[in-house]
């Protein structure tokens, strides 16, 4: 059975050089291998380390200003209903005005109640099936 670091597991590459780092410090510590001393895979190490926490630091920076922008949305979205409502109760404007439709509301006047009917059979049987044929031929 394979232990957990000698798994033959494909491993990430920074978990690979940690791996790699650790076991050439402690059985190789003053050896180059392929022209490269252990100092050289250290830095590398710290360069990667210090990256994964730019991004961590990023990312955390990213979901604080996604928060506040949706507090001003929400904000916003207030200040807009409180708006309209204004616009609907102003003795100049109201809900028939020019200036509701210009924001994009339909006017009261023009609104539909909303109410559909269903056509009825011509024949009056009442049979839904029966209907729906005659509509469709």
């Amino acid at each position: 059975m394979a232990t957990k670091n000698t798994s033959t597991k494909r491993r990430q590459p920074g978990r690979k050089a940690e791996d790699i780092h650790m076991v050439w410090k402690h059985q190789a510590p003053n050896a180059e291998f392929a022209g490269k001393p252990l100092t050289e895979l250290e830095a590398a190490l710290v360069a990667v380390q210090q990256a994964n926490e730019d991004l961590r630091v990023s990312t955390n920076a990213r979901s604080a200003a996604v928060k506040t922008r949706d507090e001003k949305l929400k904000y916003l979205a207030d200040m807009l209903r409180v708006i309209v409502k204004g616009v609907q109760s102003h003795p100049d404007h109201g809900e028939d005005s020019s200036l509701y439709r210009a924001m994009g509301f339909i006017p009261y006047s023009e609104r539909n109640s909303g109410l559909t009917r269903r056509n009825k059979s011509a024949t009056g049987t009442g049979n839904s099936s029966a209907g729906s044929e005659e509509t469709a031929a």
